[in-house]
């Protein structure tokens, strides 16, 4: 089994008080680790943004200029065997990314050349217009001709946040289908113009046109529902390509028990690193933010949660089997698990 940081609680009868101070503890350890917190997670300010009708040419033109000091670092880097003598950026690409953070000296001769870490695309939200650049720099193959190990990387943090960015669109096109459909006794309210609830017709709507299960469009409307009503800069930041859909369902699950403006002070206290987080990271992080906004809702959701202690077993698609225990005491688990 993977180490992860134990901290030493007091047990389920230990004093109140110290359990919290423990649980937070283990949550910001989490967090720093990227550790993640159970089954279910998915291993998933910059330059001005391109025009629309931005020259790819003239951008590839502006990357190759190439000062006589440029020229000697990327000499020295082709001889440390870097592709084109450009090195590789550390850490999260795009916007206000640290691996997009700096703009490495050296030649860009690709069509990919925009994609350089710190170049125009590398920086650029996700949005329509960076889905066709990528697209041009592909090239009909998707081979990438002639770019290097870099301009690749940035273009498959481009299409991340292109992905991000598509995902956004669909789940405010349901939050509009949600605005056509309230439930009979909800009226449109607030800001975003939403219902608190909508009518039960359309999980059935939504799942039909997606091939969907029911309980998937469920999931579709709630996440969408949230996004507009309580979580407005997780919404922005997905929008952006910051965030990825399982990662905006990270924080959406986490203030499920909130209002709307305790969610969105727990939304504030992580959107500011939530982009360079692991999911289990960020689950940490979230949950931790909770607890500081709305501790009363946060111990609550744990008791009840935890009258709920049961073990799940189910088929793996080898054929052989799994056995987990969910909602379990803290302690015992990190016990068990050492």
């Amino acid at each position: 089994m993977p180490e992860r940081p134990v901290p030493p609680g007091p047990g389920r009868d230990g004093d109140p008080g110290r359990a919290e101070d423990d649980w937070l503890a283990w949550c910001e350890a989490l967090e720093a680790s990227g550790q993640p917190l159970g089954p279910d997670e998915e291993e998933e300010p910059g330059e001005e943004a391109a025009p629309w009708d931005a020259d790819l040419d003239a951008i590839i033109a502006e990357c190759r200029q190439v000062t006589a000091e440029e020229a000697a670092f990327a000499a020295r880097a082709a001889r440390r065997g870097l592709p084109g003598g450009t090195p590789v950026a550390d850490g999260r690409r795009g916007p206000g990314q640290p691996g997009s953070a700096k703009r490495y000296p050296g030649e860009f001769l690709s069509r990919a050349a925009g994609f350089g870490a710190g170049m125009v695309f590398d920086t650029m939200p996700g949005c329509g217009a960076l889905a066709g650049f990528a697209a041009e720099a592909a090239g009909d193959d998707d081979r990438y001709e002639g770019a290097c190990d870099d301009e690749v990387a940035g273009a498959i943090a481009a299409w991340d946040r292109i992905e991000a960015y598509a995902a956004a669109r669909k789940h405010a096109a349901v939050a509009e289908f949600i605005r056509r459909r309230p439930h009979p006794d909800c009226p449109l309210e607030g800001p975003a113009q939403m219902p608190e609830t909508w009518d039960e017709s359309i999980a059935a709507e939504v799942a039909g046109v997606l091939a969907e299960s029911r309980g998937a469009a469920e999931a579709l409307l709630g996440l969408a529902h949230d996004l507009e009503v309580k979580l407005p800069g997780t919404k922005a930041a997905f929008r952006d390509g910051i965030l990825c859909r399982s990662k905006v369902a990270i924080i959406a699950r986490a203030t499920a028990v909130l209002d709307p403006e305790e969610a969105r002070a727990a939304e504030g206290r992580v959107l500011d690193r939530a982009g360079q987080l692991t999911p289990g990271g960020l689950r940490a992080a979230v949950a931790r933010a909770v607890m500081e906004v709305a501790p009363d809702k946060a111990r609550q959701r744990r008791e009840v949660a935890a009258r709920f202690a049961r073990v799940e077993r189910w088929a793996e698609d080898s054929g052989n089997a799994a056995l987990a225990g969910r909602e379990l005491p803290p302690d015992e688990v990190f016990a068990a698990d050492q």
